[in-house]
């Protein structure tokens, strides 16, 4: 049983925890604005710290470089989206309305979140390091509810068994990220989310067991 000295001391480790998270916090918001609007080579350390409102050896005390800071927001944000899709998951027992879930949220994520949209797709996407780094296993998992979906759907005789499992979410991943970036770059079109059943439709005209197979057709 801990005593009256040690919960204090635990309170007091707790609040530290907890301002040091919302410094960081502070500092990839502050980030995210300098990169979306500047892109990654042409933002500086003290443009980021005059963002956050903060000291340059402030962000040194949690961060080790202005890429380290760039990697920081997508662990960030994609953590905080990995936990909305656990949530909802829960409660979606069909497994093509699954899909169809998991391709609206990430649409619906992009859409309302257009800065980090525009440095993920167009900051990180061309950052070798990033794939070595923590962030990317972050992203990585995100991306593995398509790979779990399908799985399921293949195990219930839905989906075709004669896929690979990767490349059907390479594929899903690929439908998106190439509509966002159109919707980045040149602004069409007006609403990606509006895209959902378009997305799904194609998505399930490739994968769905009972569908003939392009070769079949031919």
């Amino acid at each position: 049983m801990k005593t009256s000295k040690q919960t204090k001391a635990q309170e007091k480790i707790n609040k530290k925890k907890e301002k040091n998270y919302q410094k960081q916090v502070q500092i990839i918001e502050g980030a995210l604005q300098v990169f979306g609007e500047k892109g990654f080579e042409a933002t500086t350390i003290s443009a980021i710290c005059k963002k956050a409102k903060i000291s340059d050896a402030t962000l040194y005390e949690y961060f080790n470089s202005k890429e380290d800071v760039l990697f920081s927001i997508a662990e960030y944000y994609t953590g905080t989206e990995i936990q909305k899709l656990k949530e909802v998951n829960h409660y979606i027992h069909d497994t093509r309305e699954r899909m169809r879930m998991l391709i609206q949220a990430h649409l619906e994520f992009y859409e309302s979140n257009p800065l980090y949209s525009s440095v993920a797709l167009l900051n990180l996407k061309g950052n070798r390091n990033f794939i070595k780094s923590k962030a990317y296993g972050v992203v990585r998992e995100s991306t593995r509810v398509f790979v779990d979906t399908f799985s399921e759907g293949v195990e219930k005789g839905i989906f075709r068994d004669d896929l690979d499992k990767y490349l059907v979410r390479n594929m899903i991943l690929g439908f998106i990220e190439h509509l966002v970036i159109q919707w980045l770059l040149i602004g069409r079109p007006d609403e990606i989310s509006t895209y959902r059943d378009t997305i799904f439709e194609m998505v399930i005209r490739a994968i769905e067991k009972n569908n003939p197979s392009p070769r079949s057709l031919s």
